[in-house]
């Protein structure tokens, strides 16, 4: 495996205050489980970058989470069970609320005042149950660009892991000049980049479709004479991927949908990082509409594995560097810089508040 820490003598790397640092853990949704894992006054642990997170449902459904060991001696809480909509734990019975607060010690009356666990904002969207490293978010989960308002129909890729960090993994979309090296597609793009607020940026990259070869030619006679798509990344820990925006089918605008892809990313160890893909459609009405939305995520669900096997090879055998970038970077140096904004959360490695 690749690290950071090689070469370092030869060939020396900036280091970031967040981009690529695998102490910091910043600010944003990250996804836990599955919403079908956890049942009604259910409790379980997961790890979630790093952190040993409990999780429950209570018995309204309403799903919470905290710190996963016992204030007391730190057993894992995720072996205890769900009492009156408390955790409690199997070691000595502590029984927690869902703001982390010891209610509850059967040898005595008296709770210590140090009897609590921090605890977390929890969401569910997109079939996954998400954490938010801090009592309060901002923002929900991210939207898919252009459906916020509608209603939806989804479909989750099996997660993948990565050896390098997901900053990296998530530059892939903005890199104009891999397009022609790795994937042999040549287009001549303009890049337009907008940052709604400090947590949330946006890149959208258009051009001219090229008929340079026999396959471009096709597609082009297909599709139009100008493609377009997007990323837009929250808090540096999620990403929504846009393609197939502006195309017309044989001269009409407006037959093909735009194609949605959700990533939500989050570290498993120093060095190894995992990837949730979520293909996203526009829910329509009846079976008919039911079918033709599970054809759009299987035509999605292959745009991205068609691009998925290349690009694996460059993110395991990459140490990344900044030392060099060019103009046609531009989108690269603008992500890199959004990132290095971002807060760190207390999941981070020697966090200062």
């Amino acid at each position: 495996m690749l690290t950071q820490d090689q070469n370092l003598q030869t060939q020396k790397i900036a280091t970031h205050k967040v981009f690529n640092n695998w102490n910091i853990i910043t600010k944003g949704w990250y996804v836990v489980c599955k919403v079908s894992e956890l049942s009604r006054s259910e409790v379980k642990t997961f790890d979630i970058n790093e952190q040993k997170i409990c999780v429950w449902r209570d018995s309204k459904k309403q799903v919470h989470a905290m710190d996963g060991f016992c204030a007391h001696m730190g057993v894992d809480l995720g072996i205890g069970s769900v009492i009156n909509d408390r955790v409690r734990c199997f070691f000595h019975h502590w029984e927690y609320d869902h703001n982390g607060k010891c209610q509850h010690i059967p040898a005595q009356a008296e709770i210590p005042q140090k009897a609590c666990l921090t605890s977390y904002k929890t969401q569910e969207k997109y079939g996954y149950i998400w954490i938010y490293p801090d009592r309060t978010s901002p923002q929900d989960v991210l939207d898919v660009p252009e459906l916020e308002n509608d209603e939806i129909e989804y479909i989750h890729e099996k997660p993948y892991t990565r050896g390098c960090h997901h900053h990296i993994t998530m530059i892939n979309g903005i890199d104009p000049q891999h397009l022609s090296t790795v994937h042999n597609i040549h287009m001549d793009m303009e890049i337009d980049i907008h940052e709604e607020d400090k947590n949330i940026i946006d890149i959208e990259l258009r051009g001219k479709t090229p008929s340079t070869r026999l396959v471009e030619k096709f597609v082009k006679s297909i599709l139009g004479d100008h493609y377009a798509y997007s990323m837009k990344y929250a808090d540096g820990c999620v990403a929504a991927l846009s393609v197939m925006k502006d195309v017309k089918f044989f001269g009409k605008a407006g037959v093909l949908p735009t194609l949605h892809m959700i990533f939500a990313y989050q570290t498993i160890s120093k060095g190894k990082m995992q990837v949730h893909p979520i293909f996203v459609t526009k829910k329509r009405p009846g079976l008919h509409g039911k079918l033709i939305s599970l054809f759009w995520l299987y035509i999605t669900k292959m745009a991205f594995h068609a691009l998925q096997g290349e690009d694996g090879k460059v993110y395991e055998n990459i140490r990344f560097s900044t030392s060099n970038l060019l103009s046609i970077d531009s989108p690269v140096a603008k992500y890199i810089a959004y990132i290095n904004r971002l807060s760190p959360s207390v999941w981070s490695r020697n966090y200062e508040s």
